[in-house]
């Protein structure tokens, strides 16, 4: 009885390890991402107010107005969901509509496929999939532009969730030529993620760094470091984020202009914050300072 039993729980914990969905390996564009939207996602001088509504049947509801120097914008938009489908309807102030069709997973749960159509200016429209688990150890996304010369855009990355090969390639059907490629190299842990890229037809050299301190993560430098090789200049940017509590979170970056930015997230519901930006340039202690004010409201 005592051997029967043993070998039950042995079956359970091997059909529970087989049952844990793999982790997934990194697109190309995901390559020093954490570092990037620590160092620069959040951070504006603009003043915004955006409200979202949900209703019951998936719909979602959001007006977004901005107001930049003496400038203004306003953008209105829509998204239904249902299941693995999604469609989103934006208007700008330009009377200008964009509809973006989202399908994850279906027959197949690996694949991503994404068809984007905007009017009037219809060349803009493209056709995005994603192949992020289709693939044991590799990952594919490609992008097809939907006019008569269509850019295509074709990222492949191989590897596994910790260290990863990637490379993106843009070619344009209209001059027959690649007017981009760019290589890389991720790795990632627990507490750290770092990545060397060679973006620009090899003309730009950039290393990101990032180290998050404690189980808690509570913590995270970020630094970036990116080389010119053609005209032989350096620049690099450092950061710092700070979780402060549950509702509150804090971050800084300063760059090698003498550009010095903070930024405060409060949570005044689950799902709405109000966010206050400010830049300040250590250069020239004489500018004012200028100051960013963000509310999104969620209902």
């Amino acid at each position: 009885m005592g051997k029967g039993h043993q070998r039950k729980k042995k079956i359970k914990k091997v059909a529970r390890h087989k049952q844990e969905p793999r982790p997934r390996l990194r697109l190309f564009s995901d390559f020093g991402r954490i570092a990037n939207d620590l160092l620069r996602t959040g951070y504006s001088q603009d003043q915004m107010l955006s409200i979202s509504t949900h209703s019951c049947h998936g719909v979602v509801l959001n007006s977004t107005a901005i107001r930049h120097g003496r400038q203004s914008t306003i953008h209105i938009g829509a998204r239904y969901k249902y299941k693995n489908a999604a469609i989103d309807v934006n208007l700008d102030k330009k009377s200008r509509v964009s509809t973006t069709l989202s399908l994850a997973g279906g027959v197949f749960h690996s694949i991503n496929a994404k068809a984007s159509l905007r009017f009037p200016d219809y060349s803009s429209s493209k056709v995005d999939l994603k192949f992020q688990q289709f693939f044991r150890n590799a990952a594919l996304y490609v992008s097809v532009g939907l006019n008569k010369t269509p850019d295509v855009m074709l990222s492949a990355t191989i590897g596994t969730s910790s260290i990863a090969l990637g490379m993106e390639s843009k070619y344009k059907s209209a001059s027959r030529s690649f007017a981009q490629y760019d290589a890389g190299i991720s790795f990632t842990k627990p507490s750290c993620d770092a990545s060397i890229i060679l973006a620009e037809k090899g003309d730009l050299l950039r290393l990101a760094y990032v180290h998050h301190f404690g189980h808690s993560r509570k913590i995270s430098a970020a630094a970036e470091l990116t080389r010119r090789l053609s005209k032989r200049k350096n620049s690099l940017a450092v950061g710092v984020a700070c979780i402060l509590d549950h509702l509150t979170t804090a971050k800084a970056t300063l760059n090698n202009r003498g550009k010095l930015q903070a930024l405060l997230v409060h949570k005044i519901k689950p799902k709405s914050c109000l966010s206050i930006s400010g830049e300040f340039d250590v250069k020239a202690p004489d500018k004012i300072p200028r100051i960013g004010l963000a509310l999104t409201l969620i209902f």
